[in-house]
């Protein structure tokens, strides 16, 4: 019962909330066991920390799952508001913490969520989406190495199913588990190494499908304020993937956010597109001509009788890259198709 797990410190029909006192709260052991049992009970997973709490990268993408929230408390006890919005929450006797009825007409978020960001730095985003052929001999996790080497400059330090993600990175274990567990999907962690050019944390996630097998890897590496992401060496990568004949597609953003990949409940800006790729399969699908005829300049990688595309679109600086990147995106979707990968 969800009521009965020790990491549940309050529980209602819908929810179940766990109290977090600490300055970083990781994706813990008793969190993923937590989590799951909300899943099978049907709650949500809702954590409540204080406003100077942050999370860690594999904690916030739980988090910003529907079925989970991050409650923050205001310092002084006054109220309670979501740590990714900002916007103000009430209790529920069902539901937990909700939107209030007294909130939803309220504009903007709290003044708490607005205040100043402190070390801003930037983070480098990257959802990479691979497809292999189901065969005796395929190892799974080289993509993640491969952004892991050009981006942090080391292979993974760990890896695991929670934080800390205690285990060496061994692409053959990691491998082993997931066939373990097929046809259910597998999703774990990894970790950058303390010798990293650049610190580095990221997910893995691998299903089985129709098509083969297929990895979901979120990869983020972080950058001091004044220094650039090597964005050029981008297109290495997805050229790399596309040799590897893997590559579904690949998209890439930028975020004002620590350099140690930590996540407080702070405003610091929306993710800015950087560029985005599609594999082979894709662009056969879709026609060569119609992907060069995209609205963004794209260019052929990888072999010349398969190749993918790179679309480039800048820095990550300026927001208003959302509207040629939507612009992209119903170029390559047209009506009735679903997402690349």
């Amino acid at each position: 019962m969800v009521a009965d797990h020790p990491a549940v410190d309050t529980d209602t029909e819908q929810a179940a909330v766990v109290v977090q006192d600490r300055a970083v709260v990781p994706l813990s052991s008793w969190l993923t066991d937590a989590l799951a049992a909300c899943g099978a009970a049907d709650r949500s997973l809702q954590v409540l920390t204080s406003p100077d709490t942050r999370l860690t990268l594999p904690l916030r993408t739980v988090l910003q799952n529907p079925k989970a929230r991050w409650v923050v408390e205001e310092s002084d006890g006054s109220g309670y508001f979501d740590g990714f919005s900002g916007v103000p929450l009430a209790w529920d006797r069902r539901a937990g913490f909700v939107v209030g009825k007294s909130h939803r007409v309220q504009h903007g978020p709290t003044p708490t969520f607005m205040r100043p960001v402190a070390e801003p730095g930037s983070q480098l985003w990257i959802d990479l989406r691979l497809r292999h052929k189901a065969r005796e001999g395929l190892v799974l996790g080289t993509g993640v190495e491969l952004l892991a080497q050009a981006f942090g400059g080391a292979d993974p330090a760990g890896w695991g199913t929670s934080e800390p993600a205690l285990s060496p990175w061994d692409t053959a274990r990691l491998t082993a588990l997931c066939r373990r567990r097929s046809p259910q999907s597998t999703w774990t962690v990894f970790t950058g190494p303390g010798a990293a050019e650049r610190p580095f944390i990221g997910t893995h996630r691998s299903t089985r499908v129709v098509e083969g097998v297929k990895e979901v890897v979120t990869f983020a590496v972080g950058h001091p304020e004044g220094v650039e992401p090597p964005l050029e060496r981008l297109r290495g990568v997805v050229r790399e993937l596309s040799e590897r004949k893997a590559l579904t597609s690949m998209t890439v953003q930028r975020f004002a956010g620590r350099a140690d990949l930590t996540y407080p409940p702070v405003w610091s800006g929306v993710p800015v597109p950087v560029g985005m790729a599609i594999g082979a399969e894709t662009v056969a699908e879709i026609g060569i001509t119609h992907a060069e005829g995209a609205p963004a300049a794209g260019e052929r990688v990888g072999p010349s009788r398969a190749p993918a595309m790179w679309y480039p679109l800048g820095d990550g600086t300026d927001p208003e890259t959302w509207n040629e990147f939507r612009v992209l995106m119903s170029h390559l979707q047209p009506e009735g198709a679903g997402r690349p990968g």
